[in-house]
């Protein structure tokens, strides 16, 4: 008789909702790994599959291939797709509970070799869909957030003539005109400061593991559409 293991799936942007918690355990049995453990869950919350069908897996702050092994006892983290922005355990340099602040950001990346600046910040704004939005929740998958913020942040650097690329998102609660995310990046021309900045921006809204939970002056809410987490290559 094949072995049953009990895994614990932590649950983030809508999943939370559809599968009952933050925090689920599944009775898993054989073969352990990350494949069947998602066709499992599919299986366990019907209402999920959908979502689960376009979910990634990771631990810690690494995503998992399809092939990895599953132990009893360990937490998965299930990853739906990411609408670019439970805050991180840590407060870190990229992800923040408190207000952003782009006096540090400034501070941070000041180079007398650069003569051109670009910031660009997000909001919390009025409509969206034509419907009026009172406030935007946004949670994070931390460590694997925060990883891949610093992973853009060089990729920046590496792709474009600039001297300085950071970026940062709130997590949390916020209001109307409340800032939600700066990109800041210092080059000495303009055109490659404008151009990298719209890159970071871009990769961020599509790899970085943040969800927006959308509130309307109707009284409802719902999960913004996001972009799928690609599965990891097998490890060679």
């Amino acid at each position: 008789m094949a072995e049953t293991i009990d895994v614990f799936l932590e649950c983030h942007g809508a999943l939370s909702e559809h599968m009952g918690g933050d925090m689920v355990e599944l009775a898993l049995d054989a073969p352990h790994t990350i494949d069947h453990l998602l066709a499992c869950a599919r299986t366990r919350w019907p209402e999920a599959a959908g979502l689960l069908s376009r979910t990634a897996c990771a631990r810690d702050d690494a995503l998992l291939p399809p092939e990895t092994e599953v132990g009893a006892g360990d937490r998965i983290a299930l990853i739906p797709p990411v609408s670019g922005g439970a805050p991180a355990s840590e407060p870190s340099s990229h992800l923040t509970a408190a207000p952003l602040d782009l006096d540090a950001l400034m501070a941070e990346t000041e180079d007398a070799r650069c003569g051109a600046l670009v910031v660009f910040g997000g909001t919390v704004r009025l409509t969206n869909a034509g419907r009026t939005v009172e406030s935007m929740d946004y949670s994070a998958y931390g460590p694997l957030a925060a990883r891949t913020m610093a992973d853009i942040e060089r990729e920046t650097m590496d792709a474009f003539d600039i001297h300085a690329c950071r970026l940062q998102h709130r997590t949390g609660r916020l209001g109307l005109g409340e800032m939600s995310v700066y990109v800041v990046v210092r080059a000495v021309h303009r055109a490659p400061a404008f151009d990298a900045a719209r890159f970071a921006l871009e990769q961020l809204k599509a790899r970085v593991a943040v969800w927006k939970n959308e509130y309307y002056s109707d009284g409802t809410h719902a999960y913004l559409e996001g972009t799928e987490v690609p599965h990891p290559e097998r490890p060679r």
